[in-house]
């Protein structure tokens, strides 16, 4: 059996969890036993891309030479051998350095050689205010005049620290004869820097390639362009930060959180997880609340393959499970608002069903109340004592639902937004993380009942900032009347009033309007140290999400008040929206921006077992999309539809090669495609870049990919028309 070493990855999850280490090393490759749900989520994909542009920077401003990347050496002896080769330079800076001692090994970002001199830099796609501190000390509590890293950064630190105390061990046994120091720094965006390059993030691509297993991975590819344009004075939004005195400390074991969090000091941890690791030994640890985030639980797709739960393997071994214990209602699904540590509490005390938490465990406490309808204690009782009983019919509170929504006043505008953020800004004068709202999708439902989904908004051309001409639409769509306008939770809010601070730092002409209309929609909270009050406007959103948890529960949303949870909630209650929906009449009677009256979309549809089908579900597949467009370019005679399916299948991999089988239903996928538009030539108009005679695949794609986009936002708003035409049904019966 190959041998198997302690990596970072295996390190950061063993600080989590050991047990899950174990998991992690068996749901790899050749080791396929358990299965990993974060190796399949949309968004954590996409965060870990941001990281390979990240990296790909990191490499040219650590001045990184080509034949001293050693990212396409595989294994441990190959990287090993080109390192010291390397090292063998008085001075020398490399990319995926790989050093070893024991049964650790690290493959370290950037190591810039400067004689005795080694620079160890651990680059994170992760954001920092320099003015933050990395360690503090308390001057309360337990931890009272001790250094304690701060928890925000703790991970990062651990990382490095781990690579720092690998590296200077390997270094004492492969050059006995020498003293190396070693320097650590955590290269990361920095918060307080002003990208001042345009398209910054489009200089580093995200392709895709296939793998000898046959899997598609994705990795960074630097544009031609890139390395000139940063010859040029810039601003670095991504810092190398000073963190080796903060390594020596946690190496020594002389930060404080050490115990609660690892259970030992740091170097007799590593000693001991390694050892578990390479050895294959899995070892339970005490159960706690996190647990419940466990990503090595089984889906219906890992059970057909015949793959483990990890999760299920370490209740049955700690808690004593028994089959029909994961079947019983669990505290996991309580809904957690408030709840803060009770239910590691909980679990410690070995509670682990809602059948075991009492009133003294959660005490219906009297506070801040809401107007109307339930707090946030009675709303988990209501959970508790009806999923307990058996109930299988929602809970509505009628006349209190109904009192509010006579506050209401009509027309009612539903809105969401597409937005995104990344480490390396898209757009020049923007900082790490900005976030940047390129999507909107507004259905307005009229006090007579009719509805409409009234407009929509996507600004995906690349190189073009979005956020003011984002508002400005937004703003002539809702500004023709006075009616509620509703939000489903805090997103749009949050993102309407970054935009109000980028406008007030902005040249516009008309941003005293805009600012306006934000501070009328929004609301913000003031911070009475600083001496600033709260702001609402007179046309403050309604956030229907609220509203759900105040009125309504049913037994399919468990915990949970995601509007992906809340709607089939509703669609499986009664048979007024069921039959109403479930004929082809979007596009045709209820007006559509992106479907007609000569291809409506059946909005509800029933599976075999008679429960309705997530409408999400309805939405197209990518590749429908596709040959719909190609079916129009050969409808003008010049090319045949087999020769155009051909010709854009021969496209090279990218991102804007998203899997055509699949349907732009998840939040992740947005952010991909954003990012994947703004790669593309900036001078090509690629709305209008399709024609029978040069029909550029990459338009093909662009095009086919915002049709996509367009009918997955506005299927959110109109989830959220749902919603309030089931209240509104409800409070007339």
């Amino acid at each position: 059996m190959p041998e198997v070493l302690f990596t970072k990855s295996a390190f950061k999850i063993a600080t989590h969890c050991p047990t899950q280490a174990y998991y992690y090393r068996n749901s790899k490759g050749k080791n396929l036993e358990y299965e990993n749900q974060s190796a399949t989520d949309e968004f954590l994909k996409s965060m870990a891309e941001g990281g390979f542009q990240v990296g790909e920077l990191a490499k040219i401003y650590g001045e990184v030479p080509p034949e001293n990347d050693l990212e396409g050496c595989f294994g441990y002896d190959e990287p090993l051998k080109r390192t010291r080769e390397l090292f063998e330079q008085e001075n020398v800076n490399i990319a995926e350095a790989a050093f070893r001692f024991g049964d650790c090994f690290v493959r370290a970002d950037v190591v810039k050689k400067k004689g005795d001199f080694i620079d160890l830099i651990e680059v994170k796609a992760k954001s920092w205010d320099p003015n933050n501190p990395f360690v503090n000390t308390p001057t309360r509590g337990a931890n009272a005049g001790k250094n304690v890293v701060n928890s925000g950064i703790r991970d990062y630190l651990y990382d490095v620290a781990f690579q720092k105390w690998v590296v200077e061990n390997a270094l004492k046994i492969d050059y006995p004869n020498k003293t190396f120091t070693v320097r650590a720094y955590l290269m990361m965006a920095d918060k307080s820097k002003v990208n001042t390059i345009p398209r910054l993030n489009s200089l580093f691509r995200i392709k895709k390639s296939v793998g000898s297993d046959g899997e598609k991975r994705a990795h960074a590819e630097v544009a031609p362009e890139a390395i000139e344009i940063l010859k040029n004075p810039h601003e670095h939004v991504l810092t190398p930060f000073y963190v080796d005195d903060e390594c020596k400390l946690i190496i020594e074991g002389k930060t404080a959180e050490q115990a609660d969090v690892l259970g030992m000091p740091f170097v007799p941890f590593i000693e001991e997880k390694s050892k578990w690791f390479v050895n294959n030994e899995k070892h339970y640890c005490l159960l706690g609340s996190k647990c419940f985030k466990c990503p090595f639980q089984l889906s219906e797709e890992g059970k057909a393959k015949g793959l483990k739960s990890g999760y299920e393997e370490c209740w049955r071994n700690t808690a004593d499970f028994k089959d029909e214990d994961f079947e019983k209602p669990s505290i996991k699904e309580l809904w957690g608002s408030f709840l803060g540590s009770k239910k590691n509490k909980w679990v410690q005390e070995r509670k682990y069903f809602l059948s075991d938490i009492t009133e003294g465990d959660l005490p219906l406490q009297a506070g801040t109340r809401p107007e109307s309808g339930l707090d946030h204690c009675e709303r988990k009782w209501l959970q508790i004592r009806n999923t307990l009983s058996g109930a299988t019919e929602p809970v509505i509170l009628k006349d209190e639902l109904r009192a509010e929504m006579e506050k209401w006043k009509f027309p009612l505008h539903m809105i969401d937004f597409e937005t995104t953020n990344s480490a390396l800004p898209y757009f020049e004068g923007q900082r790490p993380y900005e976030q940047v709202a390129f999507q909107f999708s507004h259905h307005v439902i009229y006090e007579d009942g009719r509805i409409e989904h009234k407009g929509q908004f996507l600004e995906t051309r690349p190189g073009y900032f979005p956020n003011f001409d984002f508002v400005r639409e937004l703003r002539k769509q809702l500004c023709k009347d006075e009616g509620s306008v509703f939000r489903y939770a805090t997103h749009e809010n949050t993102i309407l009033n970054a935009i109000r601070v980028q406008l007030m730092a902005s040249k516009e002409k008309d941003k005293d309007e805009l600012i306006e209309f934000i501070e009328s929609i929004t609301y913000e909270k003031g911070n009475d140290k600083a001496g600033i009050p709260s702001r609402e406007g007179d046309r403050n959103m309604i956030d229907l999400c609220e509203v759900v948890k105040r009125f309504y529960w049913h037994p399919i949303m468990k915990g949970s008040n995601s509007i992906k949870q809340v709607l089939p909630a509703i669609l499986n209650s009664g048979t007024y929206l069921q039959e109403k929906y479930g004929k082809p009449i979007y596009g045709s009677e209820i007006k559509s921006c992106n479907y007609t009256a000569e291809s409506p979309l059946t909005l509800i549809v029933k599976n075999e077992s008679g429960e309705v089908q997530n409408p999400y579900k309805a939405l197209p597949q990518l590749k429908e999309i596709q040959d719909e467009l190609i079916g129009e370019i050969a409808a003008q005679g010049l090319w045949s539809k087999e020769e155009l399916e051909q010709y854009v299948q021969s496209a090279s991999a990218d991102e804007m090669d998203a899997d055509e089988d699949t349907r732009i239903n998840n939040g992740g996928l947005p952010l991909v495609l954003f990012r994947s538009f703004q790669a593309l030539a900036p001078k090509v108009d690629w709305e209008k870049a399709i024609t029978a005679a040069n029909p550029s695949k990459d338009a093909i794609k662009y095009n086919a990919l915002r049709k996509g986009l367009l009918k997955y936002c506005e299927l959110d708003t109109m989830s959220m028309v749902l919603i309030w035409e089931y209240f509104n049904n409800v409070i007339k019966e």
